[in-house]
């Protein structure tokens, strides 16, 4: 019985912090990050690639003029030593979510190698790092980024991350 009562009170203080932090992308600032703005549809999920390199950099990034602040990493990619820019979403929603992500760190990165401004970048969707961590920032079945999700479904997407 007890143990039941725990493990209620211990779902509902997550849910509870889901809901109520600023992370929450209902009072997070996405503006230009939302599902179907510019920027969203050049995500295209038929073209998801992959890509192994070590994390370099995160820095802040507004892709487009007149989105929120996001933020990005570097990553060498490993096959052929380049840098490349990474998107992983609006600030607001991502930096709270990369907490223990680590400069140096082995990284594969999940997402779609987009054209901006004449520079080749990427928009994460999944991000490995090392063998423990990992990041969802989209739905594989569709693209749809997870600061766009109502709160139960977000709640459920990231109880799934492994």
């Amino acid at each position: 019985m007890k143990k039941n009562l725990w493990i209620s009170a211990i779902t509902l203080l997550v849910l509870l912090a889901t809901v109520s932090g600023p992370a929450f992308a209902g009072e997070a600032n996405i503006k230009g990050w939302e599902k179907g703005s510019e920027y969203d549809q050049m995500y295209d999920n038929v073209d998801r690639d992959v890509f192994k390199g070590y994390l370099r950099d995160i820095l802040d990034v507004t892709p487009m003029e007149g989105m929120a602040e996001g933020i990005g990493i570097i990553v060498e990619d490993r096959q052929d030593g380049e840098d490349v820019l990474v998107h992983l979403g609006p600030k607001d929603f991502v930096k709270p979510r990369i907490k223990d992500l680590r400069i140096g760190s082995r990284v594969k990165v999940y997402g779609v190698l987009i054209e901006l401004d004449g520079e080749y970048e990427y928009m994460c969707a999944k991000l490995k790092a090392g063998e423990e961590r990992k990041y969802k920032f989209r739905l594989t079945k569709n693209g749809m980024p997870f600061w766009s999700l109502p709160p139960d479904e977000l709640a459920k997407e990231e109880g799934q991350i492994e």
